[in-house]
């Protein structure tokens, strides 16, 4: 290890000391949440155990990264059926998540909290083959253990944020520090790609496969419908985007049907019911049990779980985080359920799906409240014309299915799976 290398990682874990306790807080307050007692104990580097034999680790942080990884565990488990899998996650949703989609024999752990001890004694209990740590997550005492340990560590369906891209020198010095250790960059597109490069990552190790997303399986179109009218979905909104898309709506001069809102975060339903009210307009909510009539203008779906059975029946999607500077949300999934799209100008998070819907005029990107409502006006009266995008995003999504596979094939080029 060279002195610049053991000066940052000395300084980083100084860093981390002197956060110890407010994070140690921080934990606690969340396993009083949501997340029990394990939630606590292994974010905080304890009680793993050791039940399986060198697995193949797979690290997805939260719900998004648990749905994207599923088409690619399946291929593990077809080439590698005698070596297990363990799956971590971050957060309790992420875990909730990985319990109800992935198979029973698929273990699955927290990650630690990247303070030294904690990730010594996680490496130790998993002891795994690989590692495969999927988009964002760079965790410098974690990544230089697994290179201590030999322990191959392949970042998987690779995507940098224009935040983190652009993050200040102090911070981009330890990334880099921290991406010397990794095998390999399997990323979801050459932006990424060249990002990750820019950081710190070898270019000759980084390599562009695509986006797993693409290789989610279309979930099963329930034939009963959430609402027995025609609706517009917004999906996934954040604050600030309720109002507009209700002074949008209403601003609408032709008839209209009715609007849809689910929110990110349902929990805001008594924030978002008040700005309904100063709107003075009929609207009903579901968690509520409130009854949708003829009257109803807005109907808040501020219920879990139910978001693909609303988009499936929508006649078209608006995607939320996209008004709000947030940087947008998965348009793929209703691209996957044959929906046309709409989206503000924050798209920075998917901004490669967003560009390849768009190409095939799938989707439509509005600039501002104006455009929101303008473009809102034109689709309502054009059914065809929703039909015809929603077939392009279907088409879009089928052509890519496979993406799974080719990172199947990229992971076996760095480690054998056919010997374990």
């Amino acid at each position: 290890m060279s002195l610049r290398s053991l000066g940052l990682r000395l300084e980083y874990n100084v860093l981390l000391w002197l956060l110890g306790i407010p994070l140690t807080i921080l934990v606690v307050y969340q396993a009083m949440r949501r997340g029990g007692f394990r939630f606590a104990r292994q974010r905080l580097g304890f009680g793993y155990g050791r039940a399986l034999p060198k697995p193949i680790w797979i690290h997805a942080a939260s719900v998004g990264e648990v749905m994207a990884v599923l088409p690619l565990v399946e291929q593990l488990r077809s080439r590698a059926p005698h070596t297990p899998l363990v799956i971590s996650t971050a957060t309790p949703t992420g875990a909730h998540m990985a319990a109800s989609k992935l198979p029973s024999d698929v273990m699955h752990v927290y990650l630690p909290l990247d303070f030294a001890g904690a990730v010594r004694r996680f490496m130790r209990a998993l002891d795994p083959r690989v590692a495969l740590i999927v988009e964002t997550e760079i965790w410098p005492n974690l990544f230089a253990r697994c290179h201590r340990n030999g322990v191959p560590l392949l970042i998987i369906n690779g995507r940098l944020s224009n935040r983190t891209a652009g993050a200040n020198r102090w911070i981009r010095r330890h990334y880099r520090a921290a991406l010397e250790n990794v095998t390999a960059v399997l990323a979801r597109s050459e932006q990424d790609r060249n990002r990750f490069v820019e950081l710190g990552a070898a270019a000759k190790n980084a390599e562009v496969i695509g986006n797993l997303k693409f290789a989610q399986p279309i979930p099963e179109k329930r034939q009963d419908r959430p609402l027995p009218m025609p609706y517009v979905l917004a999906a996934s909104t954040h604050a600030d985007e309720e109002v507009r898309l209700v002074r949008a709506w209403l601003g609408l001069t032709a008839k209209r049907p009715l609007l849809v809102i689910a929110p990110r975060h349902p929990q805001r339903m008594s924030e978002i019911v008040k700005e309904f009210e100063r709107f003075k307009v009929k609207f009903a909510v579901r968690s509520l049990g409130d009854v949708v009539t003829d009257d109803t203008q807005i109907y808040l779906a501020d219920t879990l779980g139910e978001l693909q059975w609303f988009i499936a029946h929508a006649e078209f999607v608006f995607m939320g985080g996209s008004l709000a500077n947030v940087g947008g949300h998965n348009v793929l999934e209703a691209a996957r359920a044959g929906k046309a799209q709409l989206y503000g100008p924050h798209m920075e998070n998917f901004s490669e799906e967003a560009r390849m819907l768009q190409e095939r005029g799938a989707s439509i990107q509005i600039r501002d409240d104006l455009e929101l409502r303008t473009t809102l006006a034109r689709l309502l009266v054009a059914p065809q014309r929703l039909i015809a995008m929603g077939e392009r995003a279907r088409d879009l999504v089928n052509q890519h299915h496979g993406v799974a596979v080719l990172y199947a094939d990229a992971i076996e080029r760095h480690i054998s799976l056919k010997t374990l």
